[in-house]
């Protein structure tokens, strides 16, 4: 818009008036009269020629019209708005109980190594609860019912967190099946201390099971992550 306003600015000060030989006057050539010089061009139809003298004057009070409207715009704008949203992406885990045994999956893959918690990501329109059926199923062959949100797990990712919600089932049919996501394997709460788990989850089963717990949240600071249970 300000390369607009400064050629207006630089041009022929107005009004321009277009006068068309033939219709305007009877002989002569064509012109544009201006508040200077007369303006003659060659190779215009009347119509290009009528445009030009009618922009000197219709571009002005089309970008005057931008300024009004922008002014009222702006005048009803919110002066601030909070940031109230953000990206989240959805997860799920969930701990199987049985008795003094839960069901854990031996998982794979480097990124996340050792024995965790089954679980996964939810899917769009997808509710959590049956995400979590979903999930354990496909991933230790278990059905489970009234699964039980026991807790959360977050932390900050680009653009947005990620956040995980901990449930707790202790009531399932089927048999135990693995996945490409690792073997499943039932351990005893005593023996979790001797088996390769995965580094947060003594912090992860205290938020499940200790009732004034409630959230698990990594604070990142580079490449430090410092656990922080709620």
């Amino acid at each position: 818009m300000q390369v607009i306003e400064e050629r207006c600015r630089k041009a022929t000060a107005g009004p321009w008036k277009s006068f068309i030989e033939g219709r305007d006057f009877s002989s002569g050539s064509s012109f544009i009269q201006t508040g200077g010089e007369d303006i003659e061009l060659t190779g215009a139809t009347e119509d290009d020629q009528d445009f030009i003298a009618a922009c000197r004057e219709d571009v002005p009070l089309m970008l005057e019209e931008i300024r009004r409207l922008r002014k009222i715009v702006e005048e009803q704008r919110p002066k601030s708005v909070p940031a109230r949203t953000e990206r989240v992406e959805l997860t799920i885990l969930c701990l199987i109980q049985d008795g003094d045994r839960v069901l854990l999956q031996n998982r794979v893959k480097n990124d996340w190594k050792g024995y965790t918690l089954p679980g996964g990501h939810v899917e769009p329109g997808e509710s959590f609860v049956e995400a979590v059926v979903r999930e354990m199923r496909e991933e230790t062959g278990l059905t489970v019912t009234d699964p039980k949100l026991a807790g959360v797990k977050q932390f900050s990712i680009e653009g947005g967190r990620y956040l995980v919600l901990l449930f707790k089932a202790e009531h399932f049919t089927g048999e135990v099946v693995s996945s490409d996501e690792g073997r499943m394997e039932w351990i005893p709460y005593s023996m979790l201390s001797e088996v390769g788990t995965v580094e947060d989850l003594p912090d992860l089963l205290k938020v499940i099971n200790e009732p004034e717990l409630n959230e698990f949240q990594y604070v990142v600071d580079g490449d430090a992550w410092t656990a922080l249970l709620h």
